[in-house]
């Protein structure tokens, strides 16, 4: 991973704890959804496959990996791909059925040998990201919460309700569905990532959760840069807060805190074609695109009653 994030400058730097994390994580099947190549004695190329739990409309299945950049062009990566794609199908089969799929992949903007190879497994680019960053070295939004609204740091007796209030914020978004508390626990706050005391939440006129902030501080990616940094994973409102300012009282309390504990930059990730105003919520606050990567994907349509016999 280290020699990898050396050539293709993902910004992604892995310490022993992050890489045991992901790969030890009750979501993922060791035996049946990882594989590394071996080379005299050497790992060289290692590769999972990560489908989602609940399904909405259409099952999503990742597949993640990487080639050491000095084994790269003799067909590693073709045959780990390979491979993914072939399990990620069977582990959705196993699933979901006759469900439609999508199993997909993602690419940087400068990877043309990543997207070549997508390509010729059959792969087609279906959605675009932005990567976007801040400095906290200037002033940051004042935090002007709405009439009914009150912005408060995140308290871990509602983090079943935050994880309930994001499956809720992100119903319709792309790629999207329910998480379940096995991979809240996972993937989001019981990640050593998580910071709770640079995480906000906004609490609606009746004490509920209407709206959250998660930051994530990835030390590994701070040693490499030198910077203290931190990423807003997850932010979002529930229907009853939107067009309220409830979004953009959580993003500058955010700021707040986070400039308050002496963190350099912030950055995050968003749906290039979000429908709910997110980029230019994240503009007007600051943020500016710095990396752009794509979405590829062979999608699998749902199984007839023909299909099956």
């Amino acid at each position: 991973l280290a020699a990898a994030e050396a050539v293709d400058e993902f910004g992604e730097h892995y310490d022993e704890d992050d890489v045991r994390e992901h790969f030890m994580a009750d979501t993922i099947d060791l035996e049946h959804d990882t594989r590394v190549a071996v080379r005299d004695g050497t790992i060289v190329a290692c590769g999972a496959v990560v489908g989602q739990v609940v399904m909405r409309e259409v099952h999503t299945v990742w597949c993640s990996g990487v080639v050491d950049p000095g084994h790269r062009r003799q067909g590693i990566g073709r045959e780990l791909l390979t491979w993914q794609l072939a399990r990620a199908e069977e582990l959705h089969r196993a699933r979901f059925g006759g469900a439609p799929a999508s199993l997909g992949i993602d690419i940087g903007e400068h990877h043309e040998g990543r997207r070549a190879l997508a390509r010729e497994l059959g792969l087609e680019p279906v959605r675009h990201w932005f990567e976007m960053n801040r400095t906290l070295d200037g002033a940051v939004p004042d935090v002007v919460a709405p009439d009914g609204i009150t912005i408060e740091p995140f308290a871990w007796d509602r983090d079943d309700e935050v994880r309930r209030a994001h499956n809720v914020a992100f119903r319709g978004h792309y790629g999207s569905t329910e998480r379940t508390p096995q991979e809240w626990k996972s993937w989001f706050t019981g990640s050593k990532a998580f910071r709770p005391d640079l995480s906000v939440l906004a609490l609606d006129h009746q004490g509920d959760v209407g709206g959250y902030a998660l930051a994530y501080v990835y030390v590994a990616d701070n040693v490499a840069s030198g910077r203290n940094e931190v990423f807003l994973g997850q932010i979002g409102t529930l229907p009853s807060c939107r067009s309220t300012g409830a979004g953009r009282a959580l993003l500058a309390a955010a700021l707040a805190a986070w400039k308050a504990a002496g963190i350099d930059a912030a950055s995050l990730g968003v749906d290039s074609e979000n429908g709910t105003g997110a980029l230019g919520l994240y503009e007007r606050a600051g943020f500016a695109v710095t990396k752009r990567s794509s979405s590829w994907a062979r999608q699998l349509g749902a199984l007839t009653a023909s299909d099956a016999t």
